[in-house]
């Protein structure tokens, strides 16, 4: 994403599509990018590394599904 960062990515998106879910992947800590402000703290947030289970969570909770 050549001049775009995760976030601004997802603004943009949400502008034209509200109801859209996003996942955020990344390999820094949560900590690290929710407690500097890069991305809220309520946010779904995957950490690399993560396993294929992990992802399959991870999406499940991004669509709201338990």
């Amino acid at each position: 994403m050549p001049g775009w960062s995760g976030p601004e990515l997802a603004r943009h998106f949400l502008t034209s599509r509200p109801e859209v879910r996003i996942l955020y992947i990344s390999g820094y800590t949560g900590k690290m990018l929710t407690g500097r402000g890069v991305v809220p703290d309520d946010v779904n947030l995957l950490i690399k590394p993560f396993t294929s289970q992990g992802l399959a969570t991870a999406v499940r909770d991004a669509l709201g599904e338990k």
